[in-house]
């Protein structure tokens, strides 16, 4: 599932513009890029992130892992295409929420 999402940087906690980060798709779902955790589909962000969602969006935080930091869980993204437009490092990976 997700082979082909369009998306549009929202925004980033990050000076060069990377990771962690959260996107809209064209579908309306959210894509949020951000360190991995030892549970599958589930990625740990700051709360700067949620200083980035337009009106109308939301993020399902799951639960404050850190001070400042929270669980967000949704599909992780496989697809080749979709992981292409984001930059990823080793530690990172991204999930689609809706």
């Amino acid at each position: 599932m997700h082979s082909h999402l369009t998306l549009r940087l929202l925004g980033s906690g990050s000076k060069s513009g990377t990771c962690p980060a959260v996107y809209a798709a064209e579908t309306g779902e959210l894509v949020v890029q951000g360190d991995i955790t030892d549970r599958a589909g589930t990625v740990l962000v700051p709360h700067v992130l949620l200083d980035w969602l337009e009106p109308g969006m939301t993020l399902p935080v799951e639960a404050v892992a850190a001070p400042g930091a929270f669980l967000v869980s949704g599909e992780e993204i496989t697809s080749r295409e979709v992981l292409a437009q984001l930059r990823l490092a080793d530690h990172e990976t991204a999930v689609v929420v809706r």
